[in-house]
């Protein structure tokens, strides 16, 4: 259930039929190499949340596709000399009081239960940080956050395993396909399911397929410049280092021999796990009584 194509009569019943569940996704706006599209991170994790959707009854806010941490893009300086055009960076202040604003929302229709959709790796730290100052506030509904989709279920090795158990749900998968599959599942893990690398891609064209570019997979090269190793061997955070291995806003092998099909296996393998998730908190309410009794650590 959509909640923008929702009448205004249908709220009360939407709200029984998901259990007051509502989810939200969080993508952002930014290069992922030179075959995706900006909003890459906010379009994919839409399409996979509406999949979800369809298989356990949620409703579904409508997707920002601005928001989300991209905040170190606010200070290029140069976006034509530097490549890094479509950025949008917003105030982390900004967007902390846009999301709990939206969640009371969210709460004030009758929704209890709020699951954000992250979309994007560098939400991580920002939606950690988010629930927990839901917290400072009593509020009589729960907020949460999980992942729009999971890596370890699409890493190409991990793919193979599902469809070769369950392969008559796959049909639209060719020979072909299945050899792409086998080729990425033999690189390292990371190579297959980085920044907008061949997972990725493979989310785009399972929900957008005609945003995908595929005579541009080789423009750029997504491996490491090794700039910021030093750093990241002690375990030293910084806001740059991401950036300053992987300029060109990719990281692993260029995504040759992704199609369409192999998009809509990962979609559906994702669209199923969310599914699970949506299922198990409709029918638990023991984070309500957690809100209301618990004291958060």
């Amino acid at each position: 259930m959509l909640w923008e194509n929702l009448r205004e009569e249908e709220f009360e019943d939407a709200i029984k039929r998901s259990g007051g569940l509502c989810v939200m996704v969080l993508g952002c706006l930014e290069k992922h190499g030179q075959h995706l599209p900006v909003g890459c991170d906010s379009i994919k994790g839409d399409g996979i949340a509406k999949e979800a959707a369809k298989l356990e009854d949620v409703v579904v806010f409508p997707t920002a596709l601005w928001l989300g941490n991209v905040m170190g893009a606010h200070s290029l300086p140069d976006p034509e000399r530097l490549g890094k055009h479509g950025f949008i960076g917003i105030n982390p202040h900004t967007l902390l009081t846009v999301l709990e604003e939206l969640c009371d929302e969210i709460a004030r229709n009758g929704f209890n239960k709020i699951l954000i959709l992250n979309s994007h790796g560098g939400n991580r730290a920002l939606l950690d940080y988010f629930v927990k100052c839901q917290c400072y506030n009593k509020k009589n509904y729960a907020t949460m956050w999980t992942g729009a989709y999971f890596l370890e279920d699409l890493a190409p090795a991990s793919v193979l395993e599902i469809i070769n158990s369950r392969r008559a749900d796959f049909d639209m998968l060719s020979d072909e396909d299945m050899k792409t599959l086998e080729k990425f599942a033999e690189v390292p893990a990371g190579l297959a399911t980085g920044h907008g690398g061949f997972c990725e891609t493979a989310l785009v064209y399972g929900t957008h397929p005609n945003t995908v570019a595929p005579e541009r997979f080789e423009a750029e090269c997504g491996l490491s410049t090794h700039r910021a190793d030093f750093l990241q061997q002690e375990k030293i955070s910084f806001g740059y280092s991401w950036s300053s291995n992987y300029p060109n806003h990719l990281n692993g092998l260029n995504p040759v021999g992704c199609t369409e099909a192999i998009g809509k296996a990962m979609v559906k393998i994702s669209a199923e796990r969310l599914a699970r998730i949506f299922k198990m908190l409709k029918e638990n309410d023991e984070v309500l009584k957690m809100v209301k009794d618990g004291i958060p650590s």
